[in-house]
């Protein structure tokens, strides 16, 4: 597939590099160089804000700031000092790229800015810069500045032809980069980022350096354009290139061709182009705005993936429309030229694909795709899901009788009563044996926690908090609702930092490491509320972490492992489905699967059993205790006591921020303090 595409690519970019080079030869006028390099320049921009924003998920305002500083230093430099034209272009580069980095240091590290935050503070750029461009008699002063025509070579014909093959070049290097960093492991950090951006960060992925990558490439790309751009355009005014119009174009273009994916702005800067140049030859320069608001909103409301994700879906379709509405008009020939019959076509391949994705109408057509969890689950042998629901019924049965021959200790249940004297002091007798010898076959101290305490204001959600974690060990952490525990696991996993005190995995100090540095150390978590990565496949899910973890591998090279450990969580056959076609249980499993995956040291289970129902529950526990055998320490939040009984080694009680009880399960869920905690205090009469 990777190679598919950049064979495409490299072949799209000589035939058309061949147009201009023999435009003479082949009878291509003026005209219609002219018309390939706009579209040229459009495809670099839409290019550069998708890299950034399309990727990562951060929607940029700014990108008129690249556009603008590119051309000014072009119009400046080559027309009022005389320097040669094709050293300014790189030196446009190199600023935006300085520009670039400024921007992203100020978001990503002082404020951590998203969403309208963020697009506001892009937006703001470039209007400072046209302010101070205005204002600056060097470089604009309200009179406009004129590029001069550089000495062009007679390899490349005339000017038109020099300046759409420059244009050319400019957007083949940007496609190029764009389609480069989605195959690669910087495009999988961006998709993280732009799903979950904290769950990657605290999954292993290096979030800063990838966001300040981006932003770099995508400053580069925009104001090397933008110096080609000047030169298109021949005299450079504020106006023209720090206007609005440019953001808010490239904005329309790369949501209509699709955000995600390196052809989606290709796609929407064709579309829009050659829709514009066919209504301003129409007389109808007006109505560009209110067209291109009416496409946005369209697209936004049916089809928000944009234009690639439904011609992907239905290639055949939509080129049949192509082919049979252009070749219709063009042997009919009874209105418009080439480029109408063109722009026609594409329309109606367009809205053909955009109305065929709809659920609505994809559900009813027999060629319609099933959701890939459905087909996975049709494709399921009946032996097989026979054999599957009898290994579920015998586990269930011998939980029933596990459950009677070993009653439940106090606090474990609404209907246990109190053990009898000499039956409690037998049972902590032999708990202390037990506890002996299990001390002995425990590791070192992998997490230590030293008068940890973390506060939120005037909210003391930790307080003093000391704690050791052994090697081997599956920790059950419990207490109350609001005692402390969410917050303890996110102190040792970096989402969070203690307000004091000191934290150590394996002997390092974590304290106040980045989240994505402790990943690395040994640490994975789970959450409360699953939150996969959307936009990738089962398998991908699983294999980010891979990538990302302790041992980082390719992409394919940690495919194979990952549907690994799928199998081990029995979610092998939903491997190409996607985190929506999963329920509950199964997305839990997903993300047990994904912190495994990681290769930690220790494992962190935020309320993994949460909102199942009692044949998941026994399900879930026997995954963690396959994770807990093969090596893995564990620390479990969990409400469910009984499970806690049958899965911990050791207890923690926290309860108001502040260790109340630990030790083995039987032993601390009789302590009268711990039944206090959950059960409240014996009124007095």
């Amino acid at each position: 597939m990777i190679r598919r595409g950049g064979i495409g690519l490299l072949a799209a970019f000589l035939i058309l590099a061949a147009l201009g080079a023999f435009s003479d030869q082949l009878g291509l006028s003026s005209f219609y160089l002219i018309l390939l390099g706009s579209i040229c320049f459009w495809i670099a921009q839409a290019t550069s804000w998708n890299i950034l924003s399309g990727y990562s998920g951060y929607f940029s305002f700014g990108q008129a700031a690249y556009v603008g500083v590119g051309a000014y230093t072009t119009a400046v430099l080559s027309g009022r000092h005389g320097v040669d034209y094709f050293l300014t272009v790189p030196l446009a580069g190199l600023l935006c790229g300085l520009l670039a980095l400024g921007v992203g240091a100020v978001a990503f590290r002082l404020g951590s800015l998203r969403g309208e935050i963020f697009a506001l503070l892009t937006l703001a750029v470039p209007f400072i810069l046209a302010a101070f461009a205005r204002i600056n008699r060097s470089i604009d002063g309200g009179q406009g500045t004129t590029v001069p025509i550089p000495d062009v070579p007679d390899a490349f014909g005339g000017l038109p032809q020099f300046q759409y093959l420059l244009a050319l070049l400019v957007a083949a290097v940007a496609v190029a980069a764009a389609y480069a960093v989605q195959h690669s492991r910087m495009g999988s950090a961006l998709a993280a980022i732009r799903d979950a951006e904290d769950v990657a960060e605290v999954m292993g992925v290096a979030t800063f350096r990838y966001k300040m990558l981006a932003m770099l490439l995508s400053g580069v790309i925009g104001g090397v354009a933008g110096s080609v751009f000047a030169l298109q355009i021949g005299f450079v005014t504020v106006e023209s290139v720090f206007g609005l119009t440019i953001p808010l174009f490239v904005i329309v273009m790369g949501v209509l061709g699709g955000r995600t994916h390196w052809l989606g702005p290709v796609i929407g800067a064709v579309l829009i182009v050659t829709l514009q140049d066919r209504l301003s030859s129409y007389g109808l320069d007006a109505w560009n705005s209110i067209i291109l608001g009416g496409v946005l909103a369209l697209l936004v409301a049916v089809a928000p993936d944009g234009l690639y994700a439904r011609l992907r879906a239905r290639p055949l379709v939509a080129l049949g429309a192509l082919v049979v509405v252009s070749g219709g008009l063009a042997v009919l020939n009874v209105w418009g030229d080439i480029l109408d019959w063109l722009v026609v076509g594409m329309l109606v391949a367009s809205l053909l694909a955009i109305v065929l994705g709809s659920r609505l109408v994809g559900a009813r057509l027999p060629f319609g795709r099933r959701p890939a969890a459905d087909v996975a689950a049709a494709e399921v042998a009946p032996d097989q899901a026979a054999s599957a629901e009898a290994v579920l019924a015998e586990a269930v049965h011998a939980e029933a009788v596990h459950a009677e021959a070993v009653p439940a200790g106090p606090g474990t249940g609404a209907d246990s009563g109190p053990a009898p004297a000499g039956d409690a002091d037998d049972a902590e007798e032999a708990a202390a044996a037990d506890g002996a010898g299990e001390a002995d076959r425990l590791g070192p101290v992998l997490i230590e926690c030293r008068q940890v305490a973390r506060y939120f204001g005037g909210v003391h959600a930790l307080e003093d908090v000391t704690l050791d974690i052994r090697e081997g060990e599956l920790v059950g952490l419990v207490g109350p609702n609001g005692s402390g525990k969410t917050t303890l696991i996110n102190l040792l996993s970096g989402a969070f930092r203690p307000t004091r005190g000191v934290i150590r995995l394996d002997g390092q100090d974590i304290t106040r490491m980045a989240p994505h540095r402790i990943a690395h150390v040994g640490m994975a978590r789970t959450y409360q509320i699953p939150r996969p990565f959307d936009s990738m496949t089962v398998r991908d899910n699983v294999a980010m972490a891979i990538m990302f973890g302790r041992e980082p591998l390719a992409l394919h090279r940690a495919r194979p492992i990952a549907e690994r450990h799928l199998a081990t969580v029995a979610l092998d056959h939903l491997a190409d489905a996607h985190p929506a076609d999963l329920n509950l249980h199964q997305r839990q499993l997903l993300e047990m699967a994904r912190a495994v995956a990681s290769n930690p040291k220790v494992l962190l289970l935020d309320e993994a059993l949460a909102g199942l129902n009692p044949a998941e529950v026994d399900n879930a526990v026997r995954v963690v205790r396959r994770i807990h055998e093969s090596g893995i320490t564990i620390v479990i939040v969990e409400h469910l006591l009984r499970v806690l009984n049958q899965l911990a080694t050791r207890l923690v009680v926290l309860d108001r921020g502040t260790c109340l009880a630990d030790g083995e399960p039987q032993v601390v869920l009789n302590d009268p303090a711990v039944i206090r905690a959950y059960l409240g205090r014996q009124a007095h009469v």
